[in-house]
């Protein structure tokens, strides 16, 4: 059993198989984490900020850490999981986990939040399958609400 502070339920890393990790716990990852609850899917949270991860602690499984350290993936069992949605704010840091977690399970389907379409492109060299794009999902909500005027 693998607990990330001394007041978190442990996550027994070696249980973890076919599920999905969601890196960062914020508004986006929030929403993947509910739906991947609804399809009753296992998955585990890797969350930076430690008041998050106390705040959300005894509600998912989560562990305390920086999605960019090969420990923390290997603790949330990267090696044996089926998706890594990374939904950090931070381009540096996804395009490193994306290196990472690549390196460390080089089948993984990843899906990758970016800020810029340049970003974006770079997530795709180094290896994800999906990105979303923060500046192109905004520009295509302007051009709908234009629409509708």
């Amino acid at each position: 059993m693998i607990s990330s502070s001394s007041n978190q339920p442990a996550i027994d890393a070696d249980a973890l198989s076919g599920h999905v990790i969601v890196a960062g716990y914020g508004i986006p990852g929030r929403a993947v984490g509910e739906l991947l609850k609804a399809r009753k899917t296992q998955y585990c949270v890797i969350e930076l900020n430690a008041a998050v991860v106390q705040r959300c602690e005894h509600v998912v499984p989560i562990i305390e850490g920086d999605v960019t350290d090969e420990q923390v993936l290997r603790r949330a069992g990267v090696e044996r999981c089926s998706l890594l949605a990374l939904t950090v704010p931070g381009d540096a840091a996804v395009l490193q986990a994306i290196q990472i977690a690549r390196r460390m399970n080089p089948k993984v389907p990843i899906i990758a939040r970016c800020r810029f379409i340049s970003s974006g492109m770079e997530a795709h060299r180094k290896g994800a399958n999906q990105v979303v794009i923060e500046e192109q999902v905004v520009a295509d909500e302007f051009v709908r609400l234009l629409n509708l005027i």
